[in-house]
């Protein structure tokens, strides 16, 4: 065994990594809420409706009105 000098200071304490901050939901008022989830209600028969419409008439505005509408209800829906 070797003789070691005593350390000068105070010892470093050991390496924390920085804590992750929980993530809030974010808060929307009650009408807004309200809102979202009638237009959530609303929004599933127009889509089956273009969805049925889509599949006997395909034409290309309906391809896309069915791709817009379809985004607009995932969106709404996960945020």
């Amino acid at each position: 065994m070797g003789y070691y000098p005593p350390p000068h200071g105070r010892p470093r304490p050991p390496y924390c990594p920085p804590k992750h901050h929980k993530k809030r939901p974010r808060w929307q008022p009650l009408w807004l809420r309200k809102c979202k989830y009638a237009l959530l209600q609303i929004m599933l028969p127009i889509i089956l409706f273009q969805l049925f419409r889509t599949l006997i008439f395909p034409t290309s505005f309906d391809v896309i009105l069915l791709i817009l509408i379809v985004c607009f209800y995932l969106y709404c829906f996960f945020s």
